[in-house]
């Protein structure tokens, strides 16, 4: 009995609980961007200059992906054409990378010489043009790009908010149920300890299959439950010197182009249907092995003296 009222106050007010990270994400993070994004995309297509290049208009979601993926996935909601959505999707996902990303990629810079660095730099651009390139070839645009706002159409202010302050609170009332469902799994999941058995299990994998400590295993996990962690937990690791140069790059690459995290994967299958989202998901995680594989062989093989 005590166990059962310990675990439905974790799913309450735990670090994932419906009554702590639900409603403060969902209120006070997603509904008012998703306000500010749903005003810009009435308000991007009526300038002369974006109604003249219909595919500038998108250039604004990449941007908000920088911020945080899930709330850039939930704004393309307002994207008419669905060969658009999805490859906007498949961008967001797999190259655009977060905040917390960022952050993490700020810290590293701070922590390595400048020669690790740069090689770092020359690893992810190159994977970047290369994924790039893929998605717009397996997602590409059928015709041109359709203006979600006629040129007859004048701009009004105080109708623009009020739509956009209506459909985003639309937007949030239709996720929540998913990620409250979400929620609940997650917090149940971790108050049994499945993740920590994960962990353990995936410790030697990540030993022998790409040569890093078993601690990249943690940190892949974190990782994929909240960016914030995945970095918090990687500079910390850092600091401690768990891993070597070639070993930090791996690692990076790794989280940068890693699967969504646990908030953009709920978003994802509103979106998406569920077996799509879930070969997205899966496609972009063994993706991110593959780069952490190749990563380690070239590294190994042609600068592994330098490290």
């Amino acid at each position: 009995m005590n166990n059962l009222l310990s675990l439905f106050r974790y799913i309450l007010f735990g670090d994932f609980g419906l009554f702590t990270l639900t409603p403060r994400y969902l209120f006070l993070i997603l509904f008012p961007i998703l306000v500010l994004l749903g005003f810009l995309s009435r308000l991007l297509p009526v300038l002369p200059f974006i109604r003249q290049s219909p595919g500038l208009n998108q250039l604004f979601y990449a941007i908000t992906g920088l911020g945080c993926t899930t709330v850039a996935l939930a704004s393309l909601d307002s994207l008419e054409r669905q060969d658009e959505k999805r490859r906007m999707t498949m961008i967001l996902i797999l190259l655009i990378p977060c905040s917390a990303q960022l952050t993490m990629t700020a810290a590293f810079a701070a922590m390595v010489t400048l020669r690790v660095f740069l090689v770092f730099l020359l690893l992810f651009f190159v994977f970047f043009a290369l994924i790039y390139g893929a998605v717009c070839r397996f997602c590409p645009l059928n015709g041109r790009p359709c203006s979600t706002v006629s040129e007859q159409t004048s701009f009004r202010l105080r109708t623009a908010l009020v739509s956009s302050v209506k459909e985003s609170f639309r937007s949030v009332c239709e996720t929540a149920p998913a990620f409250c469902a979400g929620t609940v799994f997650i917090s149940t999941a971790a108050f049994f300890g499945l993740f920590r058995q994960i962990i353990s299990l995936l410790g030697p994998v990540t030993k022998t299959f790409l040569g890093l400590p078993e601690e990249a295993a943690e940190l892949l996990v974190l990782n994929l439950l909240k960016r914030d962690f995945g970095a918090a937990s990687l500079l910390t690791f850092a600091e401690q010197g768990v891993f070597d140069g070639a070993q930090l790059i791996t690692v990076v690459l790794m989280m940068l182009f890693s699967a969504p995290c646990f908030n953009s994967a709920i978003l994802l299958i509103k979106q998406e249907r569920l077996p799509y989202a879930c070969l997205i998901w899966l496609g972009s995680l063994l993706l991110s092995l593959l780069i952490g594989k190749t990563v380690r062989e070239i590294l190994f093989i042609c600068l592994f003296q330098f490290f």
